[in-house]
Parts: C-alpha cells; sequence; structure tokens
C-alpha cells in the first residue's frame, strides 16, 4: 500500500494519506498494548487504554483536517493545536483519573512510535523501486 505525502487529487485506490495511516498504526498498536497490559490486570488495561486515547484522538482530529484543508500555515496551525491537545489529555488523565503509571505511559509511548514506523515502512518500497528503476536504466545505457 502506498502512501501519499499530500493529498492527492484524485485518490488512487489502494493508498491513503500518511497522517490516516499513522491512525491506523496506532490504533493497532493501542490494541495490542491494551491486551497485553489485561495479562498483567483489568487496573493496567484501562490505564494503557486511556494513554492510548489520549495520543489517537488528537492524531485523529489532525487527520481529518489536514485532509480538508490546504495550506502551510493551517496545516502549522493543527499540528501546533494537536500537540496542545496531546499535553491538556495527558494532564487531565494524569491528574483527574490517576491512572496506572505503567500502563498509561507504556501505551502512550507504544503509540507514539507509530510516528516512526510508519513512513518507514513506505520508505523500504519506494528505495527498492528507486533502485530497480535505476538498474534498468543501466542495462539500457551499457
Amino acid at each position: 500500500m502506498a502512501f501519499v505525502w499530500s493529498r492527492p487529487a484524485a485518490p488512487s485506490a489502494g493508498s491513503i494519506s500518511l497522517v490516516c495511516a499513522i491512525v491506523v498504526a496506532q490504533v493497532a498498536i493501542a490494541g495490542v498494548v491494551v491486551c497485553l497490559m489485561a495479562l498483567l490486570s483489568v487496573e493496567q488495561a484501562v490505564a494503557a487504554l486511556w494513554g492510548a486515547a489520549v495520543c489517537v484522538l488528537p492524531t485523529a482530529l489532525f487527520a481529518r483536517a489536514a485532509g480538508s484543508r490546504r495550506g502551510a500555515r493551517r496545516l502549522l496551525a493543527y499540528g501546533v493545536a494537536k500537540s496542545a491537545v496531546t499535553m491538556a489529555l495527558m494532564a487531565l488523565c494524569v491528574a483527574g483519573l490517576r491512572p496506572s503509571p505503567l500502563g498509561f505511559f507504556a501505551a502512550l509511548a507504544a503509540v507514539h512510535l507509530a510516528y516512526a514506523i510508519v513512513p518507514l515502512m513506505d520508505a523500504a518500497p519506494r528505495r527498492s523501486r528507486l533502485n530497480a528503476a535505476a538498474e534498468h536504466r543501466a542495462w539500457e545505457v551499457g
């Protein structure tokens, strides 16, 4: 599946934006972490659920806004707002709900890894396509 860095004029079948791919990966990672924490205790699983929600909800809102609007200033403003909402949700959860620290911060850290993992998943196939094209041109020249 190919990721598109910006919103395409005519979306092709099988491609989603990078931000949407990050949200999907975050939800998948959150599910795995919550299940793993459920093996320890229900309290850990609930804390992991809150930790994942702190990260996934602002990212999903940002993905929706980034997909519908264009422009660097708006995108930057949405990114700053996403970070502020994430920090506010984290402060509210820690202060108000008092979740178990292991589950909460393990899920928060694991879900944040999606920002690094998803772009790398698309980089390897792109690199191999570029290498194959370069080899093809080398055979044509030689």
